[in-house]
């Protein structure tokens, strides 16, 4: 049975209230479109329309989004979708949105984002950044980034790799120097926009443990989130002076003092 209009709005509003397509994934055309002008997307077919929902209301929960109030308008073709989302930045609005429904069925969805609220979220995200490596809580930071991520480290060592590519490597990293160091606080922590509200720049020092003994290293980090996850880095830290300390406080350099 063919559903109305006013009735495939109630499901939208619905699935969009708690940042899940489910209850209206059915209701696309098999060649339906979303498209995202602002950003120049635009994907084509139910399946992956479908698909880029789910997988974009999934990254907004994972970025402690809890829930969107939704305002639907009936229109000639279609209807108006108007979204209020709220998170760790507080409420704002987040997104307009323009659906057009034939037949009982939805066949394309034109999603405009406020993109200045971006910037939010990439804040949110470098907090939670900051929070597990403070805590050491290495699967928890790996799990921030990009599964494709790139890192770039440009002050590293000769013979050290300046590039890291992939999460499960920098997972591997992370669980690795866990071994010899352990992070105790981070303080001079100061925070830049950009103007891509997807990059922002951070300056702050970690403080770190080896063998009983603490040290401050500064850092200044380029990062680049796209959809609640890290998908490019580039870390600055004076690596050398970080090395020559930890190399003084294990038991080869102890002997050869």
């Amino acid at each position: 049975m063919s559903r109305t209009v006013s009735e495939i709005a109630a499901l939208v509003r619905s699935g969009l209230s708690t940042l899940d397509a489910t209850p209206f994934a059915g209701l696309f055309a098999a060649d339906a479109v979303y498209e995202m002008p602002f950003l120049g997307h635009r994907i084509e077919g139910r399946d992956a329309v479908v698909a880029t929902l789910m997988a974009g209301g999934a990254r907004a929960r994972a970025v402690g989004l809890t829930k969107a109030q939704v305002t639907t308008t009936l229109a000639d073709s279609g209807f108006v979708v108007e979204l209020v989302v709220s998170g760790p930045a507080g409420e704002f609005p987040s997104s307009v949105g323009l659906i057009t429904v034939v037949d009982g069925e939805i066949t394309s969805y034109r999603d405009y984002p406020n993109t200045s609220a971006a910037s939010k979220f990439t804040r949110s995200v470098f907090d939670r950044f900051l929070a597990a490596s403070v805590e050491n809580r290495w699967d928890d930071l790996a799990d921030l980034y990009a599964e494709d991520v790139t890192l770039e480290m440009p002050f590293t060592l000769p013979g050290m790799p300046r590039v890291t590519k992939g999460r499960e490597e920098l997972r591997r990293r992370f669980h690795a120097a866990a071994g010899s160091r352990r992070i105790t606080k981070a303080d001079n922590v100061v925070v830049h926009e950009t103007a891509d509200p997807a990059v922002l720049v951070a300056e702050f020092d970690l403080h770190q443990e080896v063998r009983g003994t603490t040290f401050a290293a500064s850092y200044v980090l380029v990062l680049t989130i796209r959809d609640g996850l890290i998908t490019h880095s580039r870390d600055y830290t004076d690596t050398a002076a970080a090395a020559e300390r930890i190399k003084a406080w294990s038991p080869a350099g102890s002997t050869a003092g």
